[in-house]
């Protein structure tokens, strides 16, 4: 029942939404209420806070075709991160703006001791699903040509990354070593000097390096030196954002 409640939740209005889940924490233990709406904020409100400040920084700082007006997003569960996204380049007015899903829509992957607390098959949104959450909390029906489904291994292919445009923000929500390193070796052409990339669980291993996209970033950026991340900020609980900056 919870989960069918937490289901219906994703799928309404985000007040409403808000409400199932905080009746949900309430019915459950009055005396934790208060966490979870410091939990709340710190957890969500501030995630979609710097989404909404990453896309402001590609409005100023791309302005003049300096940066592409793009938004890929790796790993979509929920569709909340996304329709904030989507939400902010309406309200900001940003015209000719692409968006880009990237996930299996199926849960997560086979995991290993380098993903720490990660599962495989959690985190299920199927895209019907994803669908309908923008549509609810946007007014965007999203097409086919904007939706990658697909493990990454399969799913990012070379023929795919030469239809696709150049990124100026990439929220990365994969959660796993191999989906990081894999969605960046399939990135590396598609980066500018400049692109903003915001790392949803940076910090779930000690140091932010000890494993999951941490570790996978430290690999990836061995082996392609002329890439370097310059940090930007914190944001969330464990999330960190970075420009990237390619020498010449």
């Amino acid at each position: 029942m919870r989960n069918l409640l937490i289901r219906i939740s994703n799928l309404v209005n985000p007040s409403i939404s808000k409400i199932i889940r905080g009746f949900l924490v309430f019915i459950r233990s009055r005396h934790i209420y208060s966490s979870w709406k410091i939990f709340t904020i710190s957890d969500e409100l501030n995630k979609y806070q710097h989404i909404t400040e990453a896309i402001n920084y590609l409005r100023i700082a791309g302005a003049n075709n300096r940066l592409p007006y793009t938004y890929f997003e790796f790993g979509c569960h929920s569709g909340r991160t996304f329709s904030t996204a989507i939400n902010a380049v309406n309200y900001l007015k940003m015209k000719n703006f692409e968006f880009h899903a990237f996930d299996s829509f199926g849960g997560l992957p086979a995991t290993s001791e380098d993903d720490g607390y990660f599962k495989e098959g959690t985190f299920n949104t199927s895209d019907k699903d994803f669908i309908n959450i923008v549509k609810r909390r946007t007014g965007m029906r999203l097409t086919d040509n904007y939706i990658h489904k697909g493990f990454y291994s399969e799913s990012l292919t070379k023929e795919l990354q030469k239809e696709l445009p150049k990124a100026g923000v990439i929220y990365v929500d994969v959660d796993l070593y191999s989906s990081t390193l894999e969605l960046f070796e399939f990135m590396e052409p598609l980066l500018c000097d400049g692109s903003l990339v915001l790392f949803d669980d940076w910090y779930c291993f000690p140091f932010g390096s000890e494993g999951g996209e941490g570790l996978a970033m430290k690999e990836f950026l061995e082996k392609n030196t002329h890439i370097k991340l310059i940090p930007w900020k914190s944001f969330s609980t464990f999330g960190q954002s970075f420009f990237i900056k390619i020498k010449d």
